[in-house]
């Protein structure tokens, strides 16, 4: 079983957008796989349109949850909103605050995947999330304040593996937005070939409006545009996540 964060210190960098994609891509390709929502915005709950009694808030707190079935091969739990402010201040008087999810989740079995989108904040429940996961996915829009923005994760990553986690690692770094025919992709990519070499996944997320307008309908994008770039972008990230 592969637990993979996808995280970013700074909004709009694509953070959900290539959770949703990338977990449906992978049950598109056969894989059983656990979407696991842990921002404030509960963005997955409103994506797939449910609404579950449990959410992360019990399953960091009492130990229970609810798993919901949203498409074949894909899973989520959804973050329980707001909710989950209060629950991380809960945490903070709990033994083991750190580990309450790796604790938590360590009885699943029957998954391939479990993907974790994270809040874009340095906080106790991404702490728990880095925690409980082996890789960690780090989406750069193609701007300057995005590569600040993976200098600060990248920092966390570091505290993380020395601290509560030792085998804690990027899958990969992912440039979102490109557009070949700007300059500031060019040159961004550029950057992050020289700084994250191997680390860089071959695949890149072109522009799309697609993106944007699929989840007002309630879909993936492989639902709402299976002919996009976006839907040949996110499937071949997955294909490349599960080689690698």
């Amino acid at each position: 079983m592969r637990k993979i964060a996808v995280l970013s210190s700074k909004g709009g960098t694509g953070k959900t957008t290539t959770s949703i994609n990338l977990a449906h891509g992978l049950a598109l390709m056969g894989r059983s796989v656990l979407l696991v929502d842990s921002d404030p915005q509960n963005t997955i709950g409103i994506v797939f349109n449910v609404n579950p009694e449990k959410t992360l808030c019990d399953l960091l707190l009492k130990r229970r949850t609810s798993i919901t079935k949203v498409r074949e091969k894909l899973h989520i739990i959804t973050s329980g909103g707001k909710q989950l402010v209060d629950t991380e201040v809960k945490l903070t008087k709990k033994f083991g605050k750190e580990y309450k999810l790796k604790k938590n989740l360590s009885h699943l079995e029957g998954v391939d995947y479990i993907i974790l989108d994270c809040a874009p904040s340095i906080n106790l429940i991404n702490v728990n999330v880095l925690t409980y996961c082996d890789e960690v996915i780090i989406p750069i829009a193609m701007d300057f304040l995005s590569q600040i923005g993976a200098n600060q994760i990248l920092g966390m990553i570091d505290n993380i593996s020395k601290s509560y986690n030792k085998n804690l690692d990027i899958l990969g770094v992912l440039p979102v937005y490109y557009n070949e025919k700007r300059k500031i992709s060019l040159e961004t990519v550029s950057i992050l070939k020289e700084f994250f070499k191997e680390k860089l996944f071959n695949t890149y997320i072109r522009e799309d409006v697609n993106l944007k307008e699929a989840p007002s309908f309630m879909k993936t994008i492989y639902e709402y545009a299976p002919d996009s770039m976006g839907a040949q972008d996110y499937f071949k990230l997955a294909q490349e996540v599960d080689s690698r």
